[in-house]
């Protein structure tokens, strides 16, 4: 290999790995979020249909993207200059992109693994709220989880379980375009599944309860698109009186 080109990939690892220790949980998150749109930019991620490769990329550790945008970037500098061969290009970047991955896998919160994979944590005094869209969690229109939404969801328990005095609501919404009847079935339905889930992972079910609000609280336009904020389960922690 080229060794002027390895001198810089290795030092563009090591400056990654300078600024990663002297910045906070946000910057970490910001960089895990750039791994994700290189990675998302890639012809690999294209060339696979939704639900199979890209779906199980969102739900892997940093250490695994690094991997493959590191791969990615070491197939592209293959490209751009003759002078490296394509399978130690794609080597030498697949292991310098899997060690930034991991270290940035050790220097992020809980919290911040959970908004890399699309959850919006939000505190409020003394009451914290997870908000999951519903696309990412179940299969459209339905109660059924994603095969590769429970490792988000062990994410969940994990945070969860980290505020053992706080009651635990599991809150799921749709739109108000579909009759009320099917809208509470279904949503009661989600928030049944999700917080058996919980359960299943440590939430403790004294403090755990399960409500379908069908199409209440909308926070974007009323329209049935799935993909659209009013589906979502939105996850409450509060603090048990005294």
């Amino acid at each position: 290999m080229n060794k002027p080109i390895l001198y810089k990939l290795f030092s563009a690892f090591l400056l990654i790995l300078f600024l990663q220790g002297c910045a906070s949980s946000d910057v970490s998150r910001g960089a895990a979020d750039e791994a994700d749109k290189a990675y998302l930019d890639t012809d690999y991620a294209l060339n696979h249909s939704e639900g199979s490769i890209s779906e199980s990329y969102q739900n892997s550790s940093q250490t695994s993207k690094g991997v493959v945008v590191g791969a990615a970037t070491g197939a592209a500098a293959n490209s751009l200059n003759s002078g490296i061969s394509l399978v130690p290009g794609i080597a030498v970047g697949a292991i310098f992109g899997g060690a930034w991955g991991a270290y940035i896998d050790s220097h992020t919160t809980l919290a911040d693994k959970l908004e890399n994979r699309g959850v919006k944590v939000i505190v409020l005094g003394d009451q914290i709220m997870l908000v999951l869209p519903s696309v990412l969690v179940f299969h459209d229109m339905t109660s059924n989880i994603r095969l590769h939404a429970y490792s988000t969801l062990d994410l969940v328990a994990q945070y969860i379980n980290n505020y053992p005095n706080m009651s635990v609501n599991v809150a799921a919404f749709t739109s108000a375009c579909i009759p009320d009847t099917v809208n509470l079935a279904l949503t009661q339905q989600q928030a049944t599944a999700v917080a058996k889930y919980l359960w299943k992972k440590g939430v403790n079910t004294r403090l755990l309860s399960a409500t379908g609000r069908g199409g209440e609280k909308l926070v974007a336009a009323n329209k049935p698109d799935w993909n659209s904020d009013n589906f979502r389960v939105e996850i409450t922690l509060e603090k048990l009186p005294v």
